[in-house]
C-alpha cells in the first residue's frame, strides 16, 4: 500500500476504533423492593397479598399461600425498617416479583431472605416470561434469623448482614432480555425447616427484603471519550481530504 492509500484509510479506522472502544455496558436497577416507600399494610387471614409497588423503578410484588389463615406482616428488614413476612408456609407457596425488562439484557436478581427457626429453609428461584409458564432456575437454603448457629444474627433496621443475601446471574437466559412481562418467584421447596431436621410449623415464618432486578442497557460512550474520538475522526477526515487532493 502506498502512502496516499494509507492516508486515505488509516486515520478514519483509528478514530472509529477509538470510538468503539469507549462503549461500556451499564448495570441498571430495573426494580427494587425494600418495602419502605409503599409498605403493605399487615394483613391477617388471607391466602394472598398483592400490588406492592417497587421502591425504585417499576414493578409489583405479591405473595400466594395455600392457607387462607396466612398472616402477612412487615417486621424489620435486613438493614431497612421493613421486610415482607408470612407464616403458614406449605410446599409451592411463594413470594413473587413482576417487572418489564424491555430495553434491558443480562438480567440478574438479588435479595435477602431469612426464616424463623421453625420456618421454611429450602427454596428455589423460578422465572416466567410473558405468561409462558414458570421454569426453575436454582435451589438454595435459607438460614434462621437468630444469633445461635446456624444463624448469622438477628435482622435489624440499622445493619445489613450480608450472609443472608443471595445473588443469581440469569444473563444466560436470553428469553429474559427485553421482555414485556417477567415474573420471579421465590418458592418453598420442601417441608424442612431452617434448622434441620425439623419440619416447618404453622407459625413458622419467612421474610424477604432488598429484592433487586438488574439489567444492562445498550452500550453507550462516555461523553469525554466520545468527544476525543470525534476529534480524532475530524483530524482523520482532514488527512483524507488532503490525500485525495495530492
Amino acid at each position: 500500500m502506498n502512502l496516499k492509500n494509507c492516508l486515505l484509510k488509516v486515520p478514519l479506522v483509528v478514530a472509529a476504533a477509538s470510538l468503539c472502544s469507549t462503549f461500556t455496558q451499564a448495570q441498571v436497577v430495573i426494580a427494587k423492593w425494600t418495602f419502605e416507600v409503599a409498605p403493605p399494610a399487615d394483613l391477617s387471614n388471607s391466602a394472598t397479598i398483592g400490588s406492592i409497588l417497587a421502591d425504585e423503578g417499576t414493578g409489583t410484588a405479591s405473595g400466594v399461600h395455600a392457607s387462607a389463615l396466612t398472616d402477612w406482616t412487615t417486621p424489620a428488614g435486613n438493614g431497612s425498617a421493613n421486610s415482607l413476612s408470612s407464616n403458614t408456609w406449605g410446599v409451592e407457596d411463594y413470594f413473587q416479583f413482576s417487572v418489564s425488562t424491555t430495553g434491558y439484557s443480562g438480567i440478574g436478581v438479588s435479595f435477602s431472605q431469612t426464616s424463623s427457626s421453625t420456618g421454611p429453609g429450602e427454596f428455589k428461584l423460578a422465572y416466567q416470561v410473558n405468561g409462558g409458564g414458570f421454569s426453575d432456575f436454582q435451589s438454595y437454603t435459607v438460614l434462621p434469623n437468630q444469633v445461635a448457629s446456624p444463624g448469622l444474627g438477628n435482622w435489624s433496621s440499622t445493619t445489613e448482614i450480608t450472609g443472608y443475601s443471595f445473588s443469581f446471574d440469569l444473563s444466560g437466559i436470553s428469553a429474559l432480555n427485553s421482555a414485556s412481562a417477567v415474573d420471579f418467584r421465590v418458592i418453598m421447596r420442601t417441608t424442612a425447616d431452617s434448622t434441620p431436621p425439623g419440619t416447618v410449623a404453622t407459625g413458622g415464618t419467612s421474610r424477604i427484603d432488598n429484592f433487586v432486578v438488574e439489567g444492562t442497557l445498550a452500550p453507550v460512550p462516555e461523553p469525554e471519550t466520545y468527544a476525543a474520538a470525534v476529534g480524532a475522526g475530524l483530524v482523520g477526515f482532514a488527512f483524507w481530504r488532503r490525500a485525495r487532493r495530492a
